[in-house]
């Protein structure tokens, strides 16, 4: 206890004066979380509502078939999902869309469009064509808890957007971490998503454009919910960042 006590109140002594969101877009953001917290404790219990699972992929459609559907398959809740693919021209697996319905059963929009790839803007479309008010973007990568309906209902309110810290699985797949240093999953309301200007379509190359939603979602009031998900496992793939690459902070 003397152990956790000091170790707790260095944590939150570092959440009130040093998070991201302090830093980067003012202290005023503190009272955004201190209200989106209390509109988590405060909401009222309610039917679980529909969720979209928002893609957008080039080319990495063999870890989406490997890893996200199945751990779709598996959710609790299964019939509330919808599963919301924007393709900007995969060739890597043959029929991206017939191999998906081969193993989804379930809701599936999915839009091919042959273009470059950018995660701003193939993320904006998968979210934009989702039929559900709650939304998440999830990369290709990702294995889903299979408690996921309940816990984007549980954590998306007006005033909470939820940004989980994944588990992110090392090379050699025997050890992990807590993915905090970013922010690239997230789950909010699609008029949420849409008031705070969606991702940013003008960051074309890798990275950034994830902080800079987290932090547009504080600038118009909505706080960024962070919670470490041991069973969102993040699988390893290809290194996609650039050699010289500069952090936005």
């Amino acid at each position: 206890m003397k152990q956790w006590l000091p170790i707790a109140l260095k944590q939150w002594l570092w959440w009130v004066f040093k998070s991201p969101q302090r830093k980067q877009v003012g202290f005023g953001t503190l009272l955004t979380d201190v209200k989106g917290y209390l509109a988590l404790k405060t909401k009222s219990s309610k039917p679980l509502q529909a969720i979209s699972i928002s893609i957008g992929i080039k080319n990495r459609s063999q870890h989406l078939l490997t890893h996200v559907i199945p751990s779709l398959n598996a959710a609790a809740h299964k019939e509330l999902i919808t599963l919301s693919i924007y393709d900007a021209g995969s060739y890597d697996v043959p029929n991206l869309k017939e191999a998906i319905q081969a193993q989804w059963s379930g809701p599936l929009i999915y839009t091919e469009q042959v273009q470059d790839f950018t995660r701003s803007k193939t993320f904006n479309a998968a979210i934009l064509q989702s039929p559900n008010e709650y939304i998440m973007a999830c990369d290709a990568d990702i294995a889903l808890p299979k408690n996921i309906v309940q816990k984007i209902n549980t954590y998306v309110t007006p005033h909470t957007a939820w940004f989980p810290q994944v588990w992110w699985l090392s090379d050699d797949k025997k050890s992990g971490r807590f993915f905090s240093e970013g922010t690239g999953l997230f789950a909010s309301t699609k008029s949420n998503f849409i008031k705070v200007g969606m991702y940013n379509e003008t960051i074309t190359t890798w990275g950034k454009e994830d902080w800079l939603l987290y932090f547009a979602f504080y600038k118009n009031k909505i706080a960024g919910y962070r919670t470490n998900e041991r069973e969102m496992i993040h699988y390893p793939h290809e290194r996609l960042k650039p050699e010289g690459f500069e952090k936005l902070f």
